[in-house]
């Protein structure tokens, strides 16, 4: 039996998202229900899935999960926080700054004075370096997972296949950074996003490469990043130990579809 679920279209620098808003409707997503909604020829389609809930906080302004086309869950996603902030405060103008929990704890935001989002992504809960064939990696645990690599002519490397060599030990699927240091303050990635394949940008993989080039002393604390989607700022505050990230996220249209 067909249901009728509201929705909204959103992106941040080209990662784009359906979020649904289940404060304002009863939505039950299933896995399948998920890989519909998922299917850019018959569904909508998106990178992942905003759902939106009234959180069990009381002074938290919303509940947030995040789901990939494949129907698995994600822990964290930086533009899916954007562009939740941005939705936040299209329902209420008056207000600038948000907080929501969920998987990842409680995520701090504001929207800036010129219109920007910046998001506290809080602290990176580890780092560590590996060899995978004779390949420096840096695993780095931010939320999800994710393994972290240099490379040369970034655009010009072929990602599937370093991404099927380098990540092939983790069952479970990890997101995959390759990174490309223009300078201290500057660096290009391309991200494979476990569950969802090669996007145009991804908030938490740029964390987490600024991080793991961080730790090596290779970056200072407030680089930007360069994605094929478009540009994000990553800040590493020395006082709070946290990151902060900093985008557009846009509203592209609000729908509904009977599915």
């Amino acid at each position: 039996m067909k249901q009728t679920i509201a929705f909204v279209k959103m992106h941040g620098i080209g990662n784009d998202f359906v979020l649904i808003d289940n404060r304002l409707q009863h939505i039950k997503l299933s896995t399948a229900l998920i890989r519909s909604i998922a299917d850019r020829h018959t569904g909508i389609g998106f990178d992942q899935l905003l759902l939106i809930d009234e959180s069990r906080l009381r002074d938290c302004d919303a509940a947030y999960r995040f789901f990939n086309p494949d129907g698995s869950e994600a822990e964290q996603c930086g533009n899916g926080q954007r562009c939740i902030s941005k939705y936040l405060s299209m329902k209420s103008p008056e207000k600038r700054e948000f907080c929501i929990s969920g998987l990842s704890g409680l995520i701090h935001s504001k929207i800036n004075t010129d219109g920007l989002v910046s998001v506290n992504m809080g602290a990176i809960n580890a780092i560590s370096q590996l060899t995978i064939d004779n390949q420096l990696c840096h695993h780095v645990l931010f939320g999800n997972p994710h393994l972290v690599t240099e490379q040369q002519n970034i655009m010009e490397c072929n990602l599937i296949n370093l991404n099927n060599e380098l990540t092939k030990a983790y069952l479970q699927g990890i997101n995959f950074e390759i990174v490309e240091i223009i300078s201290k303050a500057e660096i290009k990635i391309r991200v494979s996003e476990r569950g969802t394949g090669e996007t145009l940008a991804c908030g938490s993989g740029a964390c987490a490469a600024v991080a793991a080039l961080q730790n090596t002393g290779q970056l200072n604390n407030i680089v930007k990043v360069m994605l094929p989607g478009g540009n994000l700022v990553v800040e590493y505050n020395e006082i709070d130990k946290n990151l902060y990230l900093t985008g557009a996220a846009v509203h592209v249209f609000t729908g509904e579809i009977s599915i």
